[in-house]
């Protein structure tokens, strides 16, 4: 991965559990339009700043501004435009940049992957699983100018720590993250190597009842972002896993995440290739963007996603335009790579959402279609649906007041005429007005009304 220099160790921000009354606040709604929209602005961003390489080819850094890129960050802007289905004119040129990058050696601790430019030249998971995974999604391995990947398949394989995890490289310690990219990569190479197996076994032992969720170790607090990226993983690398303890996991996550925060923060560590206490020693730092994770996660839930929950998330995330660092002075910021990846990655799995499971229940109406989940299919349609809100007297008179004028005046003259104060004919010459005034508001109000749909709202 391609870090920023050494930063100060920053806890997580707690994520307060959502209420039931916070959950209400929006309407469970994904306006597709809006979707295609910021993905096209991601991916112009990405276009945008594609920089060359001062030898071959060439690609990005994870601050996009900067002109020199790096393996990481090249691996996921190339990823983005294939996970989008859109071609990249520099492709070729960014695929030959992380071939020349790749390690050679004759230690097979070393042989095949990629290193940071923190990591003083030692290959890395925080590199090679992402590199990995991308050309195994992009299916280079035919291809006589891309990197052997068979190479960093066995680099990923050698660099397993006897637990089952993975640190950042053999010999460090077991943490989640690294164990999660390990794990997304090979679920890719190759899903049913023992060392698949391993991984999810250091991942899922442990979890009980009261402790579903996942950290930055075994050992840590649960945070959204580790809980979202242990989710994703083991729905690629298993995908048919389905036990108490994961949909505990599921319930989890929701019950902490807020759909309104980014959950963003910085987890820094300290590696040593040569073993605890051992020199010398280097610290990563990981950009954690905790939402669309969760959001992600959240789509894959076995027992179908939370609507309203993962709407609010969605409005979240596409909020305002995508940044572009080069226009507005802002290096970082925003438009940052890993802001970019994490969003593009969670609007491209939200194209790929199944309309209803194998179970739900499809209700089709002409203008409509609703789908009723499969653990509700028991119960009726009716009470499914949001009930109808109280009127607003204000904006009931609003609406209304010309009828409730009329109304009004009629009343007034009928009791007149009831006490004898003036007679029919001066009645019916009183309503004359108000009635000509109420049908013309009548009118112009259907005027006004539109007959389509109403616009998507961004």
């Amino acid at each position: 991965m391609n870090q920023t220099p050494p930063l100060p160790a920053q806890a997580p921000r707690a994520a307060a559990p959502a209420t039931a009354s916070s959950r209400a606040v929006a309407a469970p709604v994904i306006d597709m339009a809006v979707l295609q929209t910021r993905l096209n602005e991601s991916l112009d961003v990405l276009r945008d700043t594609y920089a060359p390489a001062p030898g071959t080819g060439g690609g990005w850094y994870h601050e996009l501004a900067s002109p020199e890129p790096g393996t990481t960050a090249t691996a996921l802007g190339l990823l983005a435009f294939v996970e989008a289905g859109r071609p990249f004119e520099y492709f070729d040129e960014g695929l030959a940049f992380l071939a020349e990058r790749q390690v050679a050696s004759a230690d097979a601790l070393r042989d095949g992957g990629w290193a940071t430019r923190t990591s003083l030249g030692m290959p890395v998971v925080e590199a090679t699983g992402w590199i990995a995974r991308f050309l195994a999604r992009a299916r280079c391995d035919l291809r006589e100018d891309a990197p052997h990947l068979r190479r960093a398949y066995r680099w990923l394989l050698r660099n397993q720590n006897p637990d089952g995890g993975w640190g950042s490289l053999y010999g460090s310690a077991s943490r989640v993250w690294q164990t999660c990219l390990a794990l997304r990569a090979l679920a890719q190479l190759n899903p049913y190597d023992p060392a698949v197996d391993r991984g999810v076994e250091w991942l899922t032992a442990g979890r009980t009842a009261h402790r579903p969720a996942w950290g930055p170790v075994r050992a840590a607090a649960p945070t959204v972002t580790h809980t979202a990226f242990v989710l994703v993983t083991l729905a690629e690398a298993r995908p048919g896993l389905r036990t108490e303890r994961l949909l505990d996991a599921y319930d989890w996550l929701l019950a902490h995440l807020d759909p309104d925060d980014d959950h963003t923060w910085i987890e820094t560590y300290e590696v040593s290739p040569h073993g605890a206490g051992s020199r010398p020693v280097w610290r990563l730092a990981l950009w954690h963007y905790g939402l669309p994770i969760a959001l992600t996660a959240l789509l894959r839930d076995p027992r179908g996603p939370h609507g309203p929950t993962v709407a609010r998330a969605f409005r979240t995330l596409v909020r305002g335009e995508v940044a572009d660092p080069r226009r507005n002075g802002q290096p970082g910021g925003r438009a940052s790579l890993w802001t970019l990846w994490w969003r593009l990655e969670t609007l491209i799995a939200l194209t790929r959402v199944p309309l209803a499971g194998t179970a739900d229940v499809l209700h089709w109406f002409p203008d409509a279609t609703v789908v009723q989940r499969a653990h509700a299919r028991e119960r009726p349609l009716a009470a499914l649906l949001p009930h109808r809100r109280r009127a607003d007297p204000v904006a009931l008179v609003r609406r209304h007041w010309s009828a409730l004028v009329l109304g009004f005046v009629c009343f007034t003259s009928a009791f007149g005429v009831t006490l004898g104060a003036w007679g029919w004919r001066d009645f019916w010459l009183s309503v004359i007005v108000p009635i000509v005034l109420a049908s013309v508001d009548e009118s112009l109000k259907r005027r006004r009304t539109p007959r389509g749909p109403p616009p998507a709202a961004s």
